[in-house]
């Protein structure tokens, strides 16, 4: 599909499949995060209504930049709104009103719902919509955490999950796109398309990803009462999305970082994942043992699943201060 990097034989399949109109009335768009999934989403909304029939949409009729801007009258998204925790039930409810009414312009009506893991309550009602869709209905249910859906919804959803790309084909995409050292964003990337695209779009978000690693370093040679005192700070943010996108960021920043230090502990890293801090990651591996970091990179693992089912984030955060392991050699860094 258009602009989508990686998935091709997935993408192929399902785009041809919509093209002909032979599609299922609700799909689960699965993966972790930054790796195409909403993309996904809206390429398959513009192949439904693209006016020349266009696998992944043409991207230049009416219809396509409708899709696109969002403005399309039978294309509705479903997002948590403004400052809300979750997405409110009486969203869902207006949603399968419009569901139900016939297509204003195109051939289907189509709902994204992002992030469906946020539904709470609103999937008991998406359920009687699962169960009875109109024929004319196709729901996008997109989420990192698909286990945070009931199992009556995933049974009825025709999963679509989405893998991490090799960093070949990220290149390969970037470079289509024009875009300067793409082998080096590509490599940074971890197999994750919109981190690749992020990191070359300007120097703040490189300056970002570099303050997060860094902190993750300070934390390796601090004290618990330094650790505790930065859990509390975290924790203390009082817009649950807010907070949990903040822990997740660090999570999966740091998940990488402790990979490939434990992997260089094993005297096997031949492939870093995060080749720019490779110096930090020799320093941290011929200073803590390869046991420790894999200890580690498994905690951090279970914490991003653990915050997916809305855990309690001081206990995770405190939790994950006592068990990272502690450098001296990092803390002289």
């Amino acid at each position: 599909m258009r602009d989508v990097i990686g998935h091709r034989r997935l993408l192929d399949r399902l785009g041809g499949h919509a093209v002909r109109g032979d599609v299922a009335h609700a799909y689960g768009i699965f993966g972790p995060r930054s790796i195409g999934k909403r993309t996904v989403a809206l390429r398959l909304a513009q192949t439904l209504e693209c006016e020349t029939s266009t696998a992944g949409g043409c991207g230049t009729c009416l219809a396509c930049r409708k899709v696109e801007r969002g403005v399309h009258p039978d294309v509705r998204l479903v997002t948590r709104a403004g400052d809300r925790k979750l997405i409110g039930i009486e969203q869902i409810r207006e949603m399968q009103q419009d569901l139900a009414l016939r297509p204003l312009e195109g051939r289907r009506r189509v709902v994204i719902v992002d992030d469906a893991s946020e539904l709470d309550q609103g999937q008991d009602a998406l359920l009687k919509t699962l169960e009875e869709p109109p024929d004319h209905a196709v729901l996008l249910l997109v989420t990192t955490t698909p286990a945070a859906l009931h199992e009556t919804i995933l049974s009825r959803l025709q999963p679509l999950t989405l893998r991490l790309v090799p960093v070949a084909e990220i290149e390969e995409g970037l470079a289509a796109r024009g875009i300067r050292e793409a082998s080096r964003f590509a490599a940074a990337s971890a197999g994750r398309p919109g981190i690749a695209i992020a990191l070359a779009s300007g120097d703040g978000i490189r300056a970002e990803r570099e303050r997060v690693e860094a902190e993750l370093y300070r934390l390796v040679g601090s004290g618990l009462t330094d650790r505790f005192a930065w859990a509390a700070d975290l924790a203390d943010e009082s817009d649950p999305r807010r907070r949990a996108d903040a822990i997740d960021l660090r999570l999966a920043h740091w998940s990488e970082l402790l990979r490939d230090a434990t992997v260089a502990a094993r005297g096997e890293l031949s492939r870093p994942l995060r080749p720019a801090r490779l110096a930090e990651t020799r320093r941290l591996a011929t200073s803590v043992s390869a046991d420790e970091l894999l200890g580690a990179t498994l905690l951090v693992e279970r914490l991003r699943r653990d915050l997916g089912f809305n855990a309690n984030a001081r206990a995770m955060l405190e939790l994950f201060a006592l068990r990272l392991p502690y450098s001296q050699t990092m803390r002289a860094a």
